[in-house]
C-alpha cells in the first residue's frame, strides 16, 4: 500500500483509531498518507452571513496544528488536504484522481452498533478497498484472515485479496462456510467443492489456509450473524475480515448483511469492490 487516504471529521477518536492503525499495520516508510477533510457547503443564508469563509478559515488552521500533532504522537508524515462538496462524492473524486491505494474510515461504533451515513456510502460506492477500523479496538498482529465463503463468482474474488494480505503479514486464512435448511444438496456438494478448491488455491500460493464449517443454519441470513459471532470470539484469533463493498461494472450496492459485519465487528474489516460476475453479488 503506497498511498493511503484517511478521512477526517475532526472526531479525535475516529482519527486517533485511523492513526493508530496505520502506524502499527504500514510500517514502510515509502507510505504516503492523505488526510483529508471535506467540508459540506452551507446553505444560503450562512452564505450571506459569511459563515462558509469563517469556517474554511478555522479549518486550515486546524489542520496545520493537526499535522504537525500527527508526526508527534505517531510518527507520520500526512499530506492534509481539505474540499468542498458531498463528502463520499468529494472522497471518491480524490481516490480517482490521486491514484489511492486504499481508503481508511473510523467508525464509532462504541455504543449503537451503528456507522455513519457517509461510512456506509462509501462501503456501496468505493472503487478501492476500503478499511473500517472501530474506536473501540486495539491495533494487533495480523495472523489470522477471516474470509467467509459462498458460491457466487463475485464472493471468491476476495480470494487473491486475502493471499496478498496474508503474504504481506505472514497470517493464515480461515475460510468459512455455512448452509442452511432447505438448501438442495448439489448446492451443498458445490459450496464444499468451492471451498476445498479455493483452500488448495491457497495452499498453492504458499499461504497456510484451513476451512471452518459453520452447523446448519435455519435460513440464508444467519450466515452473517455467524460470520460476526465467529469473527469477535477471542478464542477463534481473527484479526481481520473480509467482504465485499460493490461490483463496480454493475453498480450493485454491498449487501446490508455486509454492512452488519462492519457495524459489529471487533476487528478491522476490509471492503473489497468486486469485478462484474456475471451473477448477483452476494454479500460476503
Amino acid at each position: 500500500m503506497r498511498k493511503i487516504l484517511i478521512t477526517t471529521d475532526f472526531n479525535d477518536l475516529s482519527l486517533n483509531a485511523c492513526l493508530k492503525f496505520c502506524k502499527y499495520m504500514f510500517k514502510d516508510s515509502d507510505t504516503n498518507y492523505s488526510l483529508l477533510h471535506v467540508s459540506e457547503e452551507i446553505g444560503f443564508f450562512g452564505k450571506l452571513l459569511g459563515q462558509q469563509e469563517v469556517q474554511e478559515d478555522i479549518q486550515i488552521l486546524h489542520f496545520a496544528e493537526l499535522k504537525k500533532n500527527i508526526k508527534t504522537l505517531y510518527g507520520l508524515d500526512v499530506t492534509p488536504y481539505i474540499s468542498k462538496g458531498r463528502i463520499a462524492d468529494e472522497i471518491n473524486k480524490f481516490i480517482q484522481y490521486n491514484a489511492i491505494d486504499l481508503l481508511v474510515v473510523g467508525t464509532s461504533n462504541t455504543g449503537l452498533n451503528t456507522i455513519g451515513a457517509n461510512t456506509h456510502k462509501l462501503i456501496r460506492t468505493s472503487e478501492i478497498s476500503l478499511m473500517t477500523v472501530a474506536v473501540n479496538i486495539e491495533p494487533k498482529p495480523i495472523k489470522n484472515i477471516l474470509l467467509p465463503l459462498e458460491l457466487n463468482l463475485s464472493s471468491r474474488q476476495k480470494v487473491p485479496n486475502a493471499i496478498k494480505w496474508a503474504k504481506e503479514y505472514g497470517a493464515k486464512i480461515t475460510i468459512l462456510i455455512g448452509s442452511w435448511d432447505g438448501i438442495e444438496t448439489d448446492q451443498r456438494r458445490r459450496l464444499e467443492y468451492t471451498a476445498s478448491a479455493t483452500e488448495n488455491f491457497i495452499l498453492q500460493k504458499g499461504v497456510e489456509c484451513k476451512i471452518v464449517r459453520m452447523p446448519t443454519l435455519a435460513q440464508s441470513k444467519d450466515f452473517a450473524d455467524e460470520v460476526i459471532r465467529y469473527m469477535n470470539d477471542e478464542k477463534n484469533d481473527v484479526d481481520l475480515c473480509m467482504v465485499m463493498g460493490r461490483d463496480i461494472t454493475t453498480d450493485f450496492a454491498a449487501d446490508p448483511r455486509a454492512q452488519d459485519v462492519v457495524r459489529f465487528a471487533k476487528v478491522p474489516v476490509i471492503c473489497i469492490p468486486l469485478k462484474k460476475s456475471g451473477m448477483n453479488a452476494a454479500f460476503l
